[in-house]
C-alpha cells in the first residue's frame, strides 16, 4: 500500500447525517433545511433536542462535530452537541451533551429522564468566540469520544476533558438549543475514528 492509502485508512470519516430533523418540542421549534444548513428556532420556554430520523447510533470511538452559528437569543442560553442518546423525544430521554454561550462559557452535563447532573459546570473558555453586539457569534463544536476520556474542542482548541464513564456516551446524536434562540448550524457530521 502506498503512504497516501496508509495515511487515508488510519484517517477517521465523519458522515453528514441524513434524514429529516426531529425535535423533543415539535411546538415551538421550528426547523428549516437549506443548502447543508439547518436553521432551528426554538421559540419554546424550554431547551428542545433535535436527532435526524432514522441515524444509527454510535459507541466505541468517535466524533461529532458542527459549525454552530448564533442568530439570536440572550447572552446566558446555550447550544451544543448531543451524543450517546436514547429514547429522545421521550420523557425517558437519557444524553450527554456539550453547550457553549455568548459569554464564552463551556457546559458538561447529562440527561437521564428528567434528572439532568452537571458533569463539568459553566467555565469560561477563550476558544468560544462571545456574542457580537447583535448577540450573534459562530463557533465550531466538536466531541470526540474515546475508550477512556471525552474531549470537547471549540474552535480547533481543546476545552474540556472528562473521564467517559461519567458521560453516556453509546447512542444518537444530535443538538441541543436553549429556550428563546436561533441557531444556524452547517456541517453536522459524526463518526467513528
Amino acid at each position: 500500500m502506498t503512504k497516501t492509502m496508509l495515511a487515508a485508512l488510519a484517517a477517521f470519516a465523519l458522515a453528514r447525517q441524513s434524514g429529516a430533523w426531529r425535535a423533543s418540542l415539535p411546538a415551538g421549534v421550528e426547523v428549516a433545511e437549506q443548502g447543508g444548513r439547518v436553521t432551528i428556532r426554538n421559540a419554546a420556554r424550554v431547551g428542545a433536542d433535535l436527532w435526524r430520523e432514522g441515524s444509527r447510533a454510535l459507541s466505541g470511538t468517535y466524533t461529532v462535530r458542527a459549525t454552530l452559528r448564533k442568530l439570536g437569543g440572550r447572552q446566558h442560553e446555550g447550544y451544543g452537541l448531543i451524543f450517546g442518546g436514547s429514547n429522545l423525544g421521550t420523557d425517558s430521554a437519557r444524553y450527554s451533551y456539550v453547550m457553549i454561550r455568548g459569554d464564552g462559557g463551556v457546559l458538561v452535563k447529562k440527561r437521564d429522564g428528567a434528572a439532568t447532573p452537571v458533569v463539568r459546570d459553566w467555565t469560561s473558555a477563550a476558544a468560544v468566540h462571545p456574542d457580537d453586539a447583535q448577540n450573534r457569534a459562530e463557533n465550531v463544536l466538536e466531541v470526540v469520544v474515546g475508550p477512556h476520556e471525552v474531549a470537547v474542542h471549540v474552535n480547533g482548541t481543546e476545552v474540556a476533558r472528562v473521564p467517559a464513564a461519567e458521560l453516556l456516551t453509546s447512542g444518537a446524536v444530535g443538538l441541543r438549543v436553549s429556550h428563546q434562540m436561533q441557531v444556524e448550524v452547517q456541517g453536522f457530521e459524526a463518526g467513528q475514528r
